[in-house]
């Protein structure tokens, strides 16, 4: 094999994983009910220029453990929340919550809804986004 097919065959590895990814948290967020939220929520996040659009879209918060469950991995910390945003085509971002939210072990509506200001983290990327759940978005 020569350096460009290797190059290739990462790539095309590296997209199946993704896809597994998706699908697995998929499948797991249709079937499992337990310690998540999802909520309509105005989200950005921030660009070179500063921070992008805003999109309102369903968020999905889940803890880290639930998250780690899904994707039969031990990647996220299961002391963290984090957010889901499944933009359609295979394609999802997974932000880890930065901001103290009062969930413990269980994400439910009262530690989302209760919390003051806009949700802030990070994804996968290390972009930052903000995540509005109340009627008062900046």
């Amino acid at each position: 094999m020569n350096a460009k097919e290797n190059y290739e065959t990462a790539i095309k590895f590296a997209n199946m994983k993704k896809i597994i990814l998706f699908l697995s948290l998929l499948l797991f967020l249709i079937f499992n009910v337990a310690a998540k939220y999802v909520q309509t929520s105005i989200v950005s996040y921030m660009t070179q220029d500063g921070w992008s659009k805003k999109y309102t879209v369903d968020v999905t918060f889940i803890s880290g453990s639930e998250l780690n469950d899904a994707t039969s991995s031990y990647k996220y910390s299961v002391y963290s929340v984090y957010a889901i945003i499944f933009w359609g085509e295979g394609k999802a971002t997974v932000i880890k919550i930065s901001n103290y939210l009062a969930c413990g072990l269980e994400v439910d509506k009262n530690c989302i809804t209760n919390s003051y200001g806009d949700i802030k983290g990070k994804d996968q990327d290390e972009d930052e986004w903000k995540i509005c759940v109340s009627d008062y978005c900046y």
